[in-house]
């Protein structure tokens, strides 16, 4: 079997999420006069040559993925009310021979120069590539590398574990822990008042 180069990694947008805690669907919310999904899918499109965006199932398919200038792939969930490990297995078992950029919806500070870094850090033999967190220093695996060998790691601690969590698979796995280059760039946000100190950050920073 040829080695996968990065120009292989597929790029996944979570997006499924039922955005509880804002009220409405975060990937809908506007920063700099775009939506934050259309800022991630386009993130993503810089870096990979395919995009795909998560979806749980019966979820409208957003206008902003109709009206973009690339090509982007559709999956739903086939696992439901796991969170976001059900679209992450669901793009790993889809296509089990790419290595996966797994990117979250809502991460308005996360740019180019952070996805480049992940990409050009990439341990093709660990299953994992991740950031360190700036906050707690445990791994950030909603926007990581997932290889190929990951697969059958999420398949045993789904029917033998019964654990979901995405942060918890990688700490009990061999994965390469990166230092951001940006400190905010993974900051997401879950509330009216994250949106509102968000939109004060980017305001700020666009005087500066």
């Amino acid at each position: 079997m040829p080695p996968i180069s990065n120009n292989d990694i597929y790029a996944l947008v979570l997006a499924g999420g039922r955005s509880a805690r804002m009220g409405v669907d975060k990937s809908l919310l506007r920063y700099g006069g775009k939506t934050q999904l259309e800022n991630i899918l386009e993130l993503a499109n810089q870096v990979c040559p395919k995009v795909f965006l998560s979806l749980r199932k019966g979820q409208p398919v957003p206008v902003e993925v109709e009206n973009a200038a690339f090509n982007i792939t559709i999956l739903c969930d086939k696992l439901e009310n796991i969170g976001p490990m059900g679209g992450i297995f669901t793009a790993l078992e889809k296509h089990p021979r790419h290595p996966w950029l797994v990117v979250a919806v809502d991460l308005p500070f996360l740019d180019a120069e952070t996805l480049a870094c992940l990409i050009e850090n990439r341990d093709r033999e660990r299953p994992f590539t991740a950031f360190r967190s700036n906050f707690d220093g445990l791994p950030e695996p909603l926007c990581a590398l997932y290889e190929p060998t990951a697969l059958p790691i999420l398949h045993n601690y789904f029917t033998e574990k019964r654990n979901h969590c995405p942060r918890k698979i990688m700490m009990g796995s061999d994965i390469r822990l990166l230092t951001l280059p940006q400190e905010r760039a993974l900051d997401n946000i879950n509330t009216p008042d994250d949106y509102r100190e968000a939109l004060q950050i980017i305001k700020t920073s666009s005087k500066s």
